[in-house]
């Protein structure tokens, strides 16, 4: 029988899926990534007070879903209702990050090596265009055009499978 990961361990398998998340949120990607470090954070605070998780990755989104709605409070702006309809649904996120992760491995290792980097430090890393410039010693608009390039790729690919490309 397999031994139910740790909270650290799960994270570390799993975090671009909690920014994904946010993501579907907050539509300033500075924004959700700072969310999603907020979730992150409080995810291991928990387990550094011991608290047991039974099912990790249910709890993971409830933790992430209770920082968009703090979020959402504190801009001060939204009633409890409008909040609940900006919040996406956790079980339909992971599902479908899920997948589509499934379905593009094969297809994001077939990308040159300069676009998988990119597309790394992106989407699983969570840097900014400019930031993956500096990392990467090449021009923002080189990052921005192997970017373009490597998602038209991948939604040719979704495509060529018969997925709808959804964008989040």
């Amino acid at each position: 029988m397999d031994e139910k990961p740790t909270i650290s361990e799960w994270l570390i398998e799993n975090f671009y899926v909690i920014h994904f998340y946010m993501r579907r949120g907050e539509a300033d990607l500075e924004v959700a990534a700072q969310l999603a470090q907020e979730a992150i954070a409080r995810f291991l605070a928990m387990e550094k007070r011991g608290v047991d998780v039974e099912r990790i990755e249910p709890y993971a989104f409830a933790v992430a879903q209770r920082v968009l709605f703090d979020h959402y409070r504190v801009k001060g702006r939204y009633r409890f209702s409008e909040i609940e309809d900006n919040i996406p649904d956790p079980r339909e996120s992971a599902e479908y990050v899920h997948g589509l992760r499934d379905l593009l491995r094969p297809e994001i290792k077939k990308l040159p090596r300069r676009q998988r980097q990119i597309i790394w430090l992106r989407y699983y890393d969570g840097m900014s265009p400019k930031e993956i410039a500096d990392e990467l010693g090449i021009g923002a608009r080189t990052v921005h055009n192997m970017h373009s390039l490597a998602l038209r790729r991948l939604r040719e690919a979704l495509i060529q499978q018969g997925i709808e490309y959804r964008r989040a």
